[in-house]
């Protein structure tokens, strides 16, 4: 019947196979015609050109390439069949959602000894692979041009003094005196700092730290120009990092309160006004990638208008990471969507999150109520292609994540208080919540190693807190790095610097750091002990003892040196006579006062014993 009707509709014998194909295709595709309308067809048509010479005998037609086109008199109908539905496409129906349990793909853990950058080094080495040689000689000369250009004069200022500055403001984060002024008042006198830099010239470098010329032409669309070379050095060494297998996406602040277009609040923040950054971590609080908000122009527009912010900035950060299944991005809500778990998973990269059930819609109406699920429940549902799982769990409150690697098996447990029992209970928990808090905290880790020594001295421009901020993210990483290669190297937890004792041992490099002008390998130049012996922090104390030099006793209080007590005279073996502390008296002696530490004439004008009178106490 299609030879008939193909001659019925004049075609040529050479292209009847072809029609009689593709007709073919249209037939199971629409209704067949009714007897009637074959009958008539069948009169109207010229039999005479058919014969069975015109069909091929020897081999079957081979179907040509648009062979789900009709062509009826110049119109083309498709008939192609359709093809199966796809997330990707725009013109099929939408995937369903069928409560199932989703197959487990999910990475293995993380192993942090395999994942270090090198062998064991000091801290300053560290730090040094953060910002080298090269960025400090250009901090220290735009410094110099900067306070050029607003006084007409050099500040004189070189490589070893810039790194005394921040050995200082390091140790000030560490120490936490109210004040700085207070580093060199005469009573509490700090060697490391007063011996160092006068606080006159301290102020007036950090006044005029500068990284970049501010006469040069730069990009109108970049906000951060003025730190960029400090943002570009301290990334170029984050995405060179060793990735972890499970990563963390969270936002962080920069603490300042004065005057920034870029200031952001965030009330839910431990510091809420500030600077706001993204940040890409391990499990462990290693920062790997990060992206400062600036407003308008953070991310792409054509980013910002299809995926929105939040998964702007999950696709920005996730540039550096391997398409490889093997890398599992962990969020919260404002990152996570459907739409951001597809996007990760077209380039081979999971994400696992908590979601709002406004951008799952098309599963969230299937979930039990919140008043159907007890305590330790959950509802899990998986996408029909089995690429996604959506699952909701009941706590104290319930809680809906989504994920493409992991649901809820294997199913665990966990401890919570129960009120009615007045003890700790166990409670089921699916996999994919004991993965979420397992690895979800790296971010918060690094947040809280950045509270305990914040170096948060009081100034009113952006840009130096801004290094200052970076200078603890580097601190951090190098001492999370250094860790790693302790573990690696089968060291004991006991022989293990503390984030305290390796801040203070690297300030006491950067301070100590007058012979590296020179050196063509800063890290190796700065410091003096850059042996394994750095493990050990009673070892490094008996390294790092300072100098020995006679230092500026202060003066004891008016109570303390009239009181009476134990005010006996001391002779000193000295190569030299100390000045008399005695106002007035010019007078060098070697007779100190064993109390108050001050050096007083004994025989010759009697001044202990004046020193020591009521009425000349004041």
């Amino acid at each position: 019947m299609a030879k008939y009707l193909a001659s019925m509709l004049g075609l040529s014998a050479g292209n009847r196979e072809h029609h009689i194909l593709t007709f073919t295709l249209f037939h199971f595709r629409f209704s067949p015609p009714t007897d009637d309308e074959i009958m008539k067809l069948l009169e109207t048509s010229d039999l005479s050109s058919l014969s069975d010479e015109d069909d091929p005998v020897d081999e079957p037609p081979t179907p040509p390439e648009r062979i789900g086109v009709l062509e009826v008199e110049g119109c083309n109908v498709d008939v192609t069949p359709e093809a199966p539905a796809s997330a990707s496409s725009s013109h099929c129906r939408p995937l369903r959602w069928r409560q199932s349990k989703m197959c487990n793909r999910q990475p293995s853990d993380d192993n942090f000894e395999e994942q270090t950058d090198g062998e064991l080094r000091n801290p300053s080495q560290f730090f040094f692979e953060y910002f080298d040689k090269n960025f400090w000689k250009n901090f220290a000369g735009q410094t110099n041009l900067y306070h050029c250009q607003k006084n007409s004069n050099s500040l004189d200022t070189n490589t070893n003094e810039i790194l005394s500055l921040v050995g200082i403001e390091i140790l000030m984060g560490t120490l936490k005196v109210p004040q700085a002024r207070l580093y060199w008042n005469m009573q509490l006198d700090i060697p490391l700092v007063s011996s160092t830099m006068t606080r006159d010239r301290y102020y007036k470098l950090r006044n005029n730290l500068h990284f970049v010329n501010n006469l040069e032409d730069h990009d109108v669309n970049d906000k951060l120009w003025k730190v960029r070379p400090l943002i570009d050095a301290f990334r170029n060494k984050c995405i060179s990092l060793p990735r972890s297998q499970h990563l963390s996406l969270d936002e962080q602040m920069i603490p300042f309160t004065g005057r920034c277009k870029m200031r952001t609040y965030v009330p839910s923040k431990p510091n809420p006004l500030g600077l706001k950054y993204f940040v890409l971590a391990s499990s462990d609080g290693l920062v790997l990638d990060f992206a400062i908000y600036t407003g308008k122009g953070t991310i792409p527009d054509s980013d910002q208008k299809e995926h929105g912010l939040g998964a702007g900035i999950l696709k920005l950060l996730a540039r550096t990471l391997p398409n490889d299944y093997n890398h599992v991005i962990y969020s919260d809500r404002f990152f996570t969507s459907s739409k951001s778990v597809q996007l990760l998973l077209d380039r081979n990269i999971f994400q696992t999150g908590a979601v709002m059930a406004n951008r799952i819609k098309e599963v969230a109406s299937k979930f039990k109520r919140d008043q159907e699920l007890q305590r330790g429940q959950w509802d899990e549902y998986v996408r029909e292609d089995q690429e996604i799982c959506a699952l909701k769990w009941k706590d104290n409150k319930s809680v809906t994540l989504l994920s493409p690697c992991i649901g809820s098996e294997p199913e665990g447990s966990c401890k919570r208080w129960c009120n009615t029992e007045k003890a700790k209970v166990s409670v089921k928990q699916p996999a994919i919540i004991k993965s979420y808090n397992r690895n979800m905290g790296g971010i918060d880790l690094c947040g809280r190693y950045m509270e305990y020594y914040r170096s948060n001295i009081r100034t009113k421009k952006w840009t130096v807190r801004v290094f200052n901020h970076f200078t603890d993210v580097a601190i951090i990483n190098s001492w999370i790095m250094y860790k790693r290669c302790c573990q690696k190297e089968g060291i004991p937890k006991e022989k293990w610097m503390s984030h305290i004792n390796f801040r203070i041992h690297l300030s006491h490099d950067l301070v100590k750091s007058s012979k590296i002008v020179d050196s063509l390998e800063l890290s190796k130049e700065i410091s003096p002990s850059v042996t394994r012996k750095y493990v050990s922090s009673s070892d490094e104390d008996e390294q790092h003892q300072p100098t020995k030099r006679r230092r500026i006793v202060p003066k004891p209080t008016r109570e303390s040196k009239c009181d009476r007590v134990d005010h006996l005279p001391e002779y000193i073996e000295s190569s030299f006579a100390s000045r008399c502390r005695l106002p007035g008296c010019k007078s060098r002696s070697r007779i100190m006062c064993k109390k108050c530490k001050v050096y007083l004439c004994v025989l010759k004008n009697n001044c202990f014993a004046k020193f020591h009178k009521h009425e000349k106490c004041s």
